[in-house]
């Protein structure tokens, strides 16, 4: 049963650690596209560099690289507890404990980002419910396997 699970989070959080560094790199090629065209009508760099536009991305851009590298520990964490190869039962004692640990930061980052920061604060609203219920879905795989091997 733990392996099923734990095979069923390593899917889940590939697809959101894929998504967000897609998310990311195209992000950062719209930045630059529209970063030509808010220089031709801001005369200063301060001035564009504190534009409403340019925070609203960074901000964004923020939020995502953060859900990026939390998803990602929780992929590694799920790997090692799930297929602990030749680190045996080294990796076992202290898998329940940082893998819970890791799955409660992702699942109170995903909630917070998912509801709140990007639909209220950076007005980002346009994630459909597939994405939203994968998201969630990888959040609850990792809090269930991390009690798991508890």
């Amino acid at each position: 049963m733990l392996w099923i699970i734990g095979v069923l989070g390593i899917v889940l959080l590939t697809l959101c650690t894929a998504g967000a560094g897609v998310g990311l790199v195209v992000g950062f090629i719209f930045f630059l596209v529209s970063f030509g065209e808010m220089k031709n009508r801001s005369r200063t760099l301060s001035r564009l560099l504190l534009s409403k536009d340019t925070l609203m991305i960074v901000g964004t851009m923020g939020v995502v690289l953060v859900y990026f590298f939390l998803s990602y520990w929780n992929l590694k964490m799920i790997g090692d507890a799930t297929f602990p190869g030749l680190l045996g039962s080294a990796i076992r004692k202290i898998s329940g404990r940082q893998l819970l640990t890791a799955a409660a930061l992702y699942t109170f980052w995903t909630m917070i980002s998912l509801y709140w920061l990007l639909p209220k604060v950076f007005s980002f609203d346009r994630l459909g419910l597939k994405i939203q219920l994968i998201a969630l879905g990888a959040a609850g795989t990792s809090i269930l396997v991390g009690i798991m091997k508890l």
